[in-house]
């Protein structure tokens, strides 16, 4: 007789955190794992707390913990939890309960930045011009193009939601290079960059997970269509630079992955936007 997957969880305690509290957030098979990326984000909650106060979204808030953290904050009054995956919401809807933030956050499935839900999208549409914050960790690669989309998606999205003055902590690594992140300005107008809020030190890009090989195999498709280099780091020599290309066939040859940095980068709307 086969036994039922186990479900799989990730505490956080005050090492990460930044006070006594801690977190649970279970994560079973099937919906979204915390990875290096979550937990850096979950680091730019907890070192930018003071610009985070009235109402959030969570855009692709996965199974919930980067809501859940920015939801024990005490000036956070609502964090609204956005994901296309169904199973995704319902976890992170039950690891509210037990972290006490049941009261503080609400989990709609949504495309993009669209419930499903009639019901639902006509709530949440009622928070446009009004949102203070948004927290983004997109997947590493959107599926076509140079990987970028997602991110693009969120800072288009988030000119209607964020108030003039409103906040983006948008997860971007190091590997997309600085003309991805500087072209997002003008690719997104209306904001501001407002630095570096929390980064990795230089760490193994994963080849040998799939997803991470597929997304390699995306950005270096884009250089083949000339598009902008990729930017990762080379194991041993930390100051060179090599492009995706590059970093695919030394992996097919070594072995090797490239390096890179998880990084949080955070977009302040300008205050005369709209």
């Amino acid at each position: 007789m086969n036994r039922p997957a186990t479900p799989v969880s990730t505490r956080f305690g005050p090492d990460v955190l930044g006070d006594p509290g801690a977190i649970v957030i279970a994560h079973p098979p099937g919906t979204f794992a915390v990875t290096s990326a979550s937990r850096i984000a979950i680091e730019a909650i907890v070192r930018g707390r003071d610009r985070l106060a009235g109402v959030g979204v969570d855009w692709g808030c996965g199974t919930g913990c980067m809501a859940i953290v920015a939801a024990r904050l005490p000036a956070v009054q609502t964090v609204i939890g956005l994901d296309i995956n169904a199973a995704n919401i319902d976890v992170a809807r039950r690891n509210a309960v037990p972290n006490a933030v049941d009261h503080k956050v609400r989990f709609l499935v949504s495309d993009a930045w669209a419930p499903l839900d009639p019901g639902e999208r006509a709530w949440f549409d009622a928070h446009a011009g009004r949102i203070d914050f948004v927290l983004a960790n997109p997947p590493s690669s959107s599926p076509a193009g140079d990987g970028f989309e997602f991110r693009r998606i969120v800072m288009r999205g988030a000119r209607r939601w964020l108030r003039p003055g409103g906040v983006l902590f948008l997860n971007v690594s190091e590997q997309y290079g600085r003309d991805r992140l500087s072209r997002l300005l003008h690719e997104a107008p209306g904001f501001h960059y407002d630095g570096l809020l929390a980064t990795t030190p230089l760490v193994p890009f994963d080849m040998g997970r799939e997803d991470l090989m597929l997304d390699v195999e995306t950005y270096a498709a884009e250089e083949r269509r000339g598009g902008s280099l990729y930017a990762f780091r080379v194991a041993g020599d930390p100051e060179r630079t090599i492009d995706a290309r590059t970093a695919l066939e030394r992996f097919r040859t070594t072995g090797e992955s490239p390096l890179s940095r998880w990084q949080v980068h955070a977009f302040l709307m300008a205050s005369d936007a709209g």
